[in-house]
């Protein structure tokens, strides 16, 4: 865990410079909707900075420390799927972009959902964590979540003004394309989970790890 943890405080400097181009790019974005008289890339593109302020709140309301790694991971996942998906309109514009993304929230979940499952076991040791359980947790948790995704954006479609499921010209084909590539991001981290439960290293299930492992233990215990 010490190498885990280690790894970890590195990613903590290359943090800021991934929040810079995060915002960097949001400004951009949109600045460009302004220039072509798009609301939508203006305000998206300065919406997606709201994640900043967000994340340090969340820190803060619930006294988290560490997990630079994952926290890495989440600006990068929301720039994919926020800034240049949403704002960008790369969706729209860039064939099975859409799809790719949706993929990638299935791992980006997934690995959260473990975090949060391995906080949720406050107390006990990883070796009496049954691996099962974990692998269920994190595998309905995540496909729970692709779901509701797919409803916020039934619910957001009429008041945005856009076929966001592209029901008009796909039906549910691209609904259920959309939980089936999410399904497939899933699997993979539960793969990865097994893996790591037999002792093998895995980048992406670490961070979940060490983020969990130095919220469950007191700080001070955590940093020697």
């Amino acid at each position: 865990m010490e190498r885990r943890i280690e790894i970890d405080q590195n990613y903590k400097k290359v943090l800021p410079i991934v929040q810079i181009l995060y915002v960097l790019s949001g400004l951009v974005i949109s600045v460009l909707g302004i220039v072509h008289h798009s609301a939508y890339e203006a305000i998206q593109g300065a919406a997606t900075l709201l994640l900043l302020p967000g994340l340090y709140l969340v820190r803060r309301l619930f006294r988290w420390d560490g997990g630079w790694q994952l926290e890495t991971y989440i600006y990068l996942f929301t720039y994919l799927g926020w800034s240049l998906g949403g704002a960008a309109q790369f969706y729209g514009r860039i064939p099975y972009f859409d799809k790719v993304v949706h993929c990638l929230s299935g791992v980006f979940v997934a690995t959260l959902a473990l975090a949060f499952y391995r906080m949720l076991e406050r107390g006990h040791s990883r070796q009496g964590e049954n691996p099962a359980t974990a692998c269920f947790f994190v595998f309905f948790a995540s496909m729970a979540v692709a779901g509701m995704f797919e409803l916020c954006e039934y619910a957001l479609a009429p008041i945005m003004g856009r076929d966001l499921q592209h029901v008009l010209d796909t039906g549910v084909s691209d609904t259920m394309g959309d939980m089936f590539v999410c399904l497939i991001g899933t699997l993979v981290v539960v793969g990865l989970m097994i893996r790591s439960y037999r002792g093998k290293p895995v980048s992406i299930i670490d961070a979940a790890e060490v983020f969990a492992q130095q919220n469950t233990v007191p700080s001070s215990t955590a940093r020697r």
